[in-house]
């Protein structure tokens, strides 16, 4: 296996290309592919409504929207099977995009299989989070979904026996220069020269300390020779939480957690295996909650759950379907909704998280051994932060006053106006 890596592309930006020729959609397109990434039962419901909207939408801010978020195997391919005149070049775009993708799937695929394989055949249970088993698992195709990194989950007492197999398999394991406990924040890391990053996790968020090791523990197989999948409830429930550890940003999420009810959860009451998740892991509750609600009224996931708390619809009107932000502006909602989000006493973890981001300029965390210059760029990144989470948090504050039919009816609404 000699294929690289898909390179890494930074939050809310397609390629470069695209970054700069991109037309802003309009309300037909962002409809269009809220349709699209939709759970199947809306999608039948829909389907009528959406092939109007196929009619009508611009191929060119389509195509740049598609791009944009990350979404041209998934809607894009539901689209080609409306069975709707589609512009011939989009068309096109969109069988060479999941052409070229699949190909790197095949490999980041079977080079997770091969990582699975050799960590349980050394003793340590381990599952595929995201990447192109999930794909495969929900959508039956790998071409669907891009993967980057492959992110493999490991209970915490095995991380260092599983880095030192992924070691011998010829990936180097970048070891953090200073760690206050003996367990990463959420992964280690290890680096290939010409295959995918791998990161083994322990948790799937950053205020959880069993819930992963116990869905790893409840996991099972689809046949004797099949990788271990989550079963239905904690696979929605991790789904979940890396939507709100992101900050609620984008649709790819949501299109899975989506595509996952519909794989999966047929017949499972959604709400109440929800509601016994955050019953068993309460430090989880405000994510679940607030993300359960979005991953309803954006894709369709069937939930009646609302956030009832002030500051949990505050966090769900920071939600971005359409990612309309900069980088920096991004980066600053993420760790907003990490704050409001926190479980009592993770306040303070989440505003340490934040100073200890590496700010513009430098190249490396602080340490202390650096001098004034360096403490002065960390000063200077916690103010412009404090004025992006004002900027951005404000006008949140206010809607989530008004919000008469809950924050996530009202931000569905808004993204496709």
């Amino acid at each position: 296996m000699t294929a690289t890596a898909t390179p890494r592309r930074k939050r809310g930006h397609g390629s470069p290309a695209a970054a700069t020729e991109r037309l802003p959609p309009t309300a037909t397109e962002r409809r269009l592919v809220l349709a699209l990434c939709a759970g199947q039962e809306r999608r039948d419901r829909d389907r009528d409504d959406t092939a109007r909207l196929a009619a009508h939408a611009d191929p060119a801010r389509l195509r740049g929207l598609l791009d944009h978020l990350r979404v041209t195997g998934v809607a894009g391919g539901r689209l080609l099977e409306l069975g709707v005149d589609v512009d011939p070049g989009l068309e096109q775009e969109i069988r060479d995009w999941m052409g070229r993708v699949r190909e790197l799937g095949r490999t980041h695929e079977l080079t997770t299989l091969a990582l699975l394989e050799a960590l349980e055949g050394a003793g340590i249970p381990a599952l595929a989070l995201k990447g192109s088993v999930l794909a495969r698992e929900l959508y039956g195709d790998v071409g669907v979904r891009t993967a980057g990194d492959i992110d493999i989950l490991v209970a915490p007492g095995d991380l260092t026996g599983a880095v030192e197999v992924v070691a011998r398999m010829g990936w180097a394991h970048q070891a953090a220069s200073a760690r206050v406990t003996s367990l990463p924040v959420l992964h280690e890391t290890l680096t290939h020269l010409s295959l995918p990053r791998v990161e083994l996790h322990w948790r799937v968020h950053w205020y959880e300390t069993r819930f992963a090791a116990d869905a790893l523990d409840r996991a099972q197989r689809s046949g004797p020779h099949e990788p271990l999948v989550m079963t239905p409830a904690d696979g929605l429930a991790a789904l979940t939480l890396f939507y709100a550890r992101d900050g609620f940003a984008g649709l790819r999420m949501p299109a899975d957690a989506a595509a996952w009810c519909d794989a999966r959860c047929q017949g499972l009451d959604v709400d109440g295996a929800i509601a016994d998740t955050t019953g068993c892991y309460p430090e989880l509750a405000a994510p679940l909650r607030v993300g359960t609600e979005l991953l309803g009224a954006l894709a369709g996931v069937p939930t009646s759950r609302r956030a009832d708390a002030y500051r949990l619809r505050v966090a769900a009107e920071l939600a971005t379907p359409f990612e309309e932000v900069t980088v920096a502006e991004a980066r600053a909602k993420v760790g907003m909704v990490d704050l409001l989000l926190a479980p009592p006493r993770g306040a303070r973890a989440a505003l340490r998280r934040e100073r200890q981001k590496v700010p513009a300029g430098l190249e490396r965390s602080l340490t202390c051994r650096d001098g004034l210059p360096a403490y002065r760029a960390r000063t200077e990144h916690v103010l412009r932060l404090a004025r992006r989470w004002a900027l951005a948090t404000t006008p949140a504050a206010v809607r989530a006053r008004h919000d008469v039919n809950g924050a996530g009816v009202a931000v569905a609404e808004r993204a496709a106006a």
